[in-house]
């Protein structure tokens, strides 16, 4: 495979001192899928405006503001989320979708997994399905990210040369671990990892109110997988009964605290704020500030729990910007962020019912409905019609995203991912270490060190089993992932 010279600086990282050992116990890594500078400013600039706050305000995020990370793919300058999770999780570059493997497709060991090894507990939270590309990077290898059923098996602890390596889990995705033969099944085989991680002691959960019986003392290993594919947004949660991501985060770090507070190791475990990333590839603005405000609540959450507990660290970034996000437009010098304070659903869920109904009952449900009700707003004759004329769900999505982008003169450049480097926060010992403008691996090998592992080890031993060889072959059929499928 021939590598660009863009991948080479793998090799060139930030040395941090070294070991560690001074009272560090617990690691958090929080990932803000698809958040950019810009989506900071312009939540910033929302709460300014709606609760007039001075111009000195900071948000929770910011006052953990230490540096800025670059976002760079092995093959791309502009990363896919998976490759972008696994700098963190491995410190190593890899390819666009990659999964736990190197450039040449040999799986590499995560710090999770080292983590594991070493005796501490593990956790991963995430809004999206748990075995997609940022929460299976620190638990999966695959040659490809679509390849979830895979995945499912290993964070399950079913593929035997490898083991278990995650105590906790709570997100989306149920649908990956249910038979074919089920009506929720997304697997393209008939296994059933639901009924297996049950019948092996797992403590599984898919309910609200299974969720709310779980306390700190509850038994480990806990999956809990609350929607069958993506957890819905948190502008949407009105009309889903699931645990919000703080809920989740606090739910976690409580049951994973209480199981190692007699014990000389901690807890390493994983938070990611998914869905700003989907809500930046609809180019929705509305319900993308809403899943950052949500993730400001959760970093607030365990920024409190760092201050109880002075042996735990936390990191917080992101593995790139998602939708270009531009404020201010046409040579006009204002932002109204308000133009989206009375949105009340995601334009996945508004135009998902849409295309529901047949064509003669839609344009009634457009200006009833989805303008008034959905948006909030009152729009020009010419913006409903767009909405109305949409004969796809990206048609719909654009005359949604066009109907407020103008008025709040704001603009979106893509529907994809961007390169710009992206920001880091963090707080507790060591921290220091991560100033500055980083590759996104020094944040991985800084996570390494601070934890204490062999990551190399692990490489070692899972290429020594050849375990993988029969399903590692490099697909470009399934290169392209979309998020609404």
């Amino acid at each position: 495979m021939k590598l660009s010279i863009v991948s080479l600086i793998a090799c060139s990282t930030v040395v941090f001192a070294a070991p560690y050992g001074n009272g560090v116990k617990n690691v958090i890594m929080m990932v803000s899928d698809g958040f950019g500078p810009a989506s900071e400013t312009i939540a910033r600039a929302y709460m300014q405006q709606n609760e007039k706050l001075p111009a000195n305000y900071m948000s929770v995020i910011d006052k953990l503001f230490v540096g800025t990370s670059r976002t760079r793919s092995a093959d791309s300058f502009i990363t896919d989320s998976a490759p972008g999770a696994q700098c963190f999780s491995s410190g190593v570059k890899t390819y666009n979708n990659a999964i736990g493997v190197d450039v040449n497709i040999k799986p590499i060991g995560t710090n999770m997994e080292a983590a594991h090894r070493k005796g501490m507990k593990t956790g991963l939270v995430a809004k999206s399905h748990i075995t997609d590309a940022t929460p299976a990077a620190f638990a999966g290898h695959a040659a490809n990210r679509a390849m979830q059923d895979l995945i499912a098996e290993q964070m399950g602890g079913l593929v035997p040369a490898l083991g278990q390596n995650v105590d906790l889990m709570f997100g989306g995705g149920r649908c990956v671990f249910q038979s074919n033969s089920t009506k929720e099944s997304c697997r393209k085989d008939t296994k059933d990892i639901w009924g297996t991680l049950k019948n092996n002691s797992w403590n599984t959960i898919s309910t609200k109110e299974e969720f709310e019986t779980l306390d700190s003392k509850s038994q480990l290993p806990i999956i809990g997988l609350f929607s069958k594919s993506d957890m819905p947004y948190a502008i949407d949660y009105d009309i889903n009964n699931v645990p919000s991501l703080p809920q989740m985060a606090k739910k976690a770090i409580d049951i994973l605290s209480e199981a190692t507070k007699d014990s000389d190791q901690g807890f390493y475990m994983m938070i990611e704020g998914s869905r700003i990333d989907h809500a930046g590839h609809a180019n929705d603005l509305g319900t993308h500030l809403r899943e950052i405000f949500e993730y400001w609540e959760t970093i607030k959450l365990v920024s409190e729990y760092i201050d109880a507990h002075p042996d735990t660290v936390m990191v917080s970034t992101s593995d790139h910007e998602c939708g270009g996000l531009t404020l201010g437009r046409d040579n006009k010098y204002f932002v109204n962020t308000l133009t989206y304070k009375n949105q009340t659903a995601s334009f996945e869920t508004s135009c998902s019912k849409l295309l529901e109904l047949k064509v003669s009952q839609r344009g009634q449900y457009v200006t009833e409905t989805m303008i008034p009700v959905h948006l909030g707003t009152n729009v020009t004759e010419a913006r409903a019609s767009a909405i109305i004329k949409a004969t796809n769900f990206s048609e719909c999505v654009a005359g949604m995203r066009d109907a407020l982008a103008v008025d709040a003169n704001i603009f979106w450049t893509s529907l994809g991912h961007t390169g710009v480097d992206v920001n880091v926060y963090a707080k507790g010992k060591y921290t220091d270490e991560l100033r500055g403008n980083l590759e996104n691996t020094d944040i991985g090998n800084w996570l390494t060190k601070v934890l204490q592992v062999d990551v190399d080890a692990v490489t070692k031993s899972i290429q020594d089993l050849n375990v993988f060889q029969y399903n590692f072959t490099r697909s470009k059929s399934t290169l392209e992932y979309d998020h609404y499928k």
